[in-house]
């Protein structure tokens, strides 16, 4: 007889324990959701304060150049070796990709990793433009104080 309660005790202990488990399922759900918002707010916040950064870059860099003209910039053989390495790595991810895809893989999948790569490399060209002229600035800075010294001396 004793058996028989300790089964039925059993029986209802599972259940309570499916019951935390589901809720702690449950919980870290909306937890991951919460930080998933989180993060693509900062990312959004990033990517403003990115663009932002660009348009007050633009528009504080000398309008001397006229308009038809090209902008000429002098890059380090080392820069354009990192730049065509780059390049070159992104094209054999692309065919590479290509060549793996089979008929597990949907066109859509392919279009949506894509485009993800494509947003990514756009993120990373918008930090480099803000890097290089931030740097621009800086060294324009440096000259009128080295113009300044040499006024000075």
């Amino acid at each position: 007889m004793q058996h028989s309660g300790d089964t039925k005790q059993k029986q209802f202990e599972m259940p309570d324990a499916v019951d935390e488990l589901l809720a702690g399922l449950v919980g870290n759900r909306q937890t991951m959701q919460r930080q998933a918002a989180t993060i693509d707010e900062i990312m959004e916040k990033s990517n403003n304060t990115l663009i932002h950064i660009e348009s007050q870059n633009k528009a504080l860099a000398p309008t001397t150049a006229a308009p038809g003209a090209q902008k000429l910039v002098n890059v380090k053989p080392v820069c354009k070796q990192a730049l065509v390495k780059i390049l070159e790595n992104f094209k054999q991810l692309v065919q590479q990709n290509s060549e793996k895809r089979d008929d597990k893989h949907s066109v859509l999948d392919g279009v949506l990793a894509c485009r993800q790569r494509v947003e990514h490399l756009a993120s990373t060209v918008r930090k480099l433009v803000a890097l290089c002229d931030t740097v621009h600035q800086l060294k324009t800075h440096q000259e009128d104080l080295d113009a300044e010294d040499e006024d000075l001396s």
